[in-house]
């Protein structure tokens, strides 16, 4: 039987932001394949319970694919809707993938990227970024990684590379084998 894997999310200050308590590893084992090719994907399922830093709890009625890089300030989560993938991008920090307590964890970092089906994109939360920034005394350097890597991201997006691929999301529907739900 698979491990199951849980994804988390904390704050600059180490509190909590998010958990998903529920994700299946869509390869045997991280590995880095270049920027545009994330390190580690997960599976979490649909109605997977997420819990919220205040302790709220909800889940989605579809599928998420949460992709981590090695490299980049940033992971990408694809929404698989029934209407069509759409992508909720986080810059956050590095994630740490451990592989013997089955957990992916990174620092959120405040500035989102939404993406909808069409490929538009929208920068969200970037008063949020400018606030903690100050909050959370962000170095420079940091700010100018976050900064870097979003102009990649959006690139990627502009150019349907990388998970924004239809053969990617092709490639990561036949990945998965895991248990049923």
């Amino acid at each position: 039987m698979e491990p199951v894997w849980t994804i988390i999310s904390r704050k600059f200050d180490g509190s909590l932001h998010r958990r998903w308590t529920r994700a299946h590893p869509l390869q045997p084992r991280p590995q880095y394949k270049g920027d545009e090719i994330p390190q580690f994907s997960l599976l979490v399922p649909a109605l997977t319970p997420v819990q919220e830093g205040d302790g709220h709890v909800w889940t989605s009625s579809y599928d998420v694919v949460a992709c981590f890089y090695a490299l980049r300030h940033y992971q990408v989560m694809m929404l698989r809707k029934a209407a069509g993938t759409e992508y909720y991008c986080n810059s956050c920090s590095i994630a740490e993938i451990d592989e013997v307590g089955h957990e992916v964890r990174f620092i959120d970092l405040d500035l989102d990227l939404l993406v909808d089906q069409s490929g538009l994109m929208r920068l969200v939360d970037d008063d949020e970024f400018a606030a903690n920034r100050v909050r959370y005394g962000y170095s420079e350097d940091l700010c100018q990684r976050v900064e870097r890597d979003l102009e990649h991201l959006m690139g990627q997006v502009r150019h349907r590379r990388g998970v924004f691929s239809t053969q990617y999301s092709a490639r990561a529907s036949r990945m998965y084998r895991g248990p049923e739900r």
